[in-house]
């Protein structure tokens, strides 16, 4: 199936949250989830000063995340997901302002977000300088137009070697439009899909879902330092 193919097939379709992901919306003992919008994820105990901020890829149900953002809340972190309209960052990229707002405990933010929600939640960080302590992407990367080579910020860009929607030499290029200390991790197998949890969906990976998250959530968990809010920003 070619690229160009499947982004078409992307954008006229849907891509929804599977048995695995709902079933993470329901609270555990370590997590409190609350499914409104957005859907958020937060330990039980204490206040938690590192919130997470994703913006879902296009078209893809903001629901199937849950598991990724279920374990980051357990680690210690606030996590928020916005449904966004249409399943498209593009038409609400501003949505980080509201949840920003709406926890003033929170000291440190990271944005970032999968697919077209990385992109749109880097023009977001490039539009508000100093709201965010670091910028993440999953198979994503920033467009030309929010190019960001100077930010002080941590940044980390995370892609699986399979990826066939976005191509290897678009993540090469990404690096000129990040700082030089970003952080690229590259999954070994992984592919564009399995960093959420999608029904129906071809996968491309030689590596099962929950290893591609597995590692993802090790490489996040690293650049946010998520505990009780004392570690360094990335």
């Amino acid at each position: 199936m070619s690229s160009l193919y499947t982004r078409l097939k992307i954008t006229l379709g849907r891509a929804d949250a599977d048995a695995e992901a709902l079933a993470a919306l329901r609270s555990s003992a370590s997590v409190t989830v609350t499914t409104g919008d957005p859907l958020s994820f937060a330990p039980p105990a204490g206040n938690p000063t590192t919130g997470i901020i994703f913006y879902p890829g296009g078209r893809c149900d903001a629901r199937a995340y849950a598991p990724l953002m279920h374990s980051l809340a357990a680690a210690g972190c606030a996590c928020f997901v916005p449904p966004m309209p249409l399943r498209l960052a593009v038409l609400a990229p501003n949505r980080a302002t509201d949840i920003m707002a709406a926890h003033p405990a929170v000291q440190r933010w990271f944005i970032g977000g999968h697919s077209m929600g990385g992109a749109m939640a880097a023009a977001y960080v490039y539009k508000h300088p100093g709201t965010a302590a670091g910028l993440f992407f999953l198979a994503s990367y920033p467009s030309k137009m929010h190019a960001m080579p100077e930010r002080q910020l941590g940044v980390t860009l995370i892609h699986g070697t399979r990826d066939f929607i976005t191509r290897p030499e678009e993540f090469a290029q990404a690096g000129q439009r990040l700082p030089a200390h970003t952080r690229f991790v590259a999954i070994a197998g992984g592919d564009h899909y399995q960093f959420g949890c999608f029904a129906g969906i071809e996968v491309a990976a030689t590596i099962s879902r929950a290893e591609q998250q597995r590692q993802t959530l090790a490489a996040l968990l690293d650049a946010f330092g998520c505990d009780d809010g004392s570690a360094a920003p990335a």
